[in-house]
């Protein structure tokens, strides 16, 4: 069947390959120690370990609609203080 025949919520989004960055972490001379600590400031910038903690578990949509709200007021907590401290 054909992609533009199917009602909207049975249409599957194509996987694009060229939009996933696989992680890269450069070891310099042996020093696999920093090579970690690098690894693990992308993973947490990424939002990667986040997102794996939040899937460990069913979440009720109640309860993440609650995480989203308060997730948006500290960022706006966070953009307002960086506004009024210049």
């Amino acid at each position: 069947m054909n992609d533009n025949k199917k009602p909207a919520w049975k249409r599957v989004e194509k996987f694009n390959n060229s939009s996933v960055k696989p992680l890269e972490v450069d070891v310099r001379d042996n020093d696999i120690e920093q090579a970690i600590k690098v690894l693990r400031n992308k993973i947490s910038k990424d939002g990667i370990l986040s997102e794996l903690r939040n899937r460990r578990f069913a979440e009720k949509p109640s309860e993440k609609k609650r995480r989203k709200h308060r997730e948006a007021l500290k960022k706006l907590r966070t953009k307002n203080k960086k506004r009024f401290s210049r």
